[in-house]
């Protein structure tokens, strides 16, 4: 009987952004477009986080970093996170898998992702979680492989 040939992502599928907002432990942080940059900076200390969905009405309609607060207020000294934040964002679904989410980080030169299911957001990735998860997969891949050739090797348990 021949042996049937799977592909990688058969034998071990990425992840998706959905399931790796369930591995997070934080709550999902928002500030609104209304609200004082320096507002927005202070929870996102208080978080440990370097941005935030802007959310106007429960509707994403921008968002905002660490990065657009401190060019946005010390060089062109604006206050409020409606004249800082970027309205052009990019998203995805939950079911997106980790690949196509990097490379739309990638194209898009971003390092944040939000991810919206029915205009709602439900959470965002990082760079930093969709390497992870990548790092992950190669760890769990690699040892699958080791104990696969040790069964092709040692195919009796006994003969140990």
């Amino acid at each position: 009987m021949k042996a049937r040939r799977r592909t990688l992502e058969q034998l071990m599928p990425f992840a998706t952004a959905g399931e790796l907002l369930t591995r997070q432990k934080q709550r999902l942080v928002t500030t609104s477009p209304d609200a004082m940059a320096r507002e927005a900076l202070r929870r996102m200390e208080e978080k440990d986080i370097g941005f935030l969905p802007v959310l106007e009405y429960g509707n994403l309609v921008g968002v905002v970093s660490e990065r657009d607060i401190a060019r946005g207020v010390i060089l062109h000294e604006r206050t409020r996170v409606r004249e800082l934040m970027t309205g052009r964002v990019h998203t995805v679904a939950p079911e997106a898998a980790v690949p196509e989410c990097l490379l739309l980080m990638q194209r898009e030169r971003i390092r944040h992702l939000p991810v919206v299911k029915g205009g709602a957001v439900l959470g965002v990735l990082s760079v930093r979680d969709l390497t992870r998860s990548l790092i992950v997969r190669h760890e769990r891949l690699l040892r699958k492989f080791h104990d696969e050739r040790l069964t092709l090797l040692f195919p009796y348990p006994s003969s140990y």
